[in-house]
């Protein structure tokens, strides 16, 4: 008859806690002991994410752009309501401003999301650095405005994209 050890690991990878129950005699032999637990944590590990689909998958058909900062004091006629297009760009969603002016807000693949006066110019008023993210109300990173004044973008902590409308399914 042989007795039960058991040996509670807490693993600081995350918030988990395992318990590994061996034999007393394995106890004896280290090596093999060792082996049993790294193999045991390493199970606490998962695959990476899935890609995205870098297609319009976006679920949001209308955007709020707005800020409560300078943004709102230098670029005042970008801020409003953005209508997703009926087209993509560069595999991502556009959005159009329908009411006031007519900006468009797109991403270019090497520089991010971008407020501008079409979709596909270079230069803008509102920009987001973020060429990862599909949707850009879901981008982690700040938004930036152009400072005309100073020839020079600036963060705007305030300076905020939200999506408003859901697409219904």
């Amino acid at each position: 008859m042989f007795r039960l050890c058991v040996l509670v690991l807490l693993v600081v990878k995350g918030t988990h806690a395992i318990t590994i129950t061996v034999k007393e005699e394995d106890l004896g032999d280290q090596e093999a002991l060792k082996q049993f637990v790294e193999a045991k944590v390493d199970a606490l590990g998962g695959s990476p994410p899935p890609q995205h689909n870098l297609t319009s998958s976006c679920s949001c058909d209308k955007l709020l752009l707005s800020s409560l900062g300078p943004a709102a004091i230098f670029q005042p006629k970008v801020m409003g309501i953005y209508t997703k297009s009926w087209t993509s760009y560069n595999q991502h969603p556009s959005y159009r401003e329908n009411y006031g002016a007519d900006y468009r807000l797109y991403q270019l693949p090497t520089s991010g999301w971008l407020v501008s006066y079409k979709r596909g110019a270079n230069i803008g008023y509102v920009h987001n650095p973020d060429t990862i993210q599909t949707c850009p109300y879901l981008t982690t990173t700040g938004w930036l405005y152009y400072n005309s004044v100073h020839g020079v973008w600036y963060h705007d902590t305030t300076l905020v994209l939200r999506c408003i409308q859901r697409t219904e399914e």
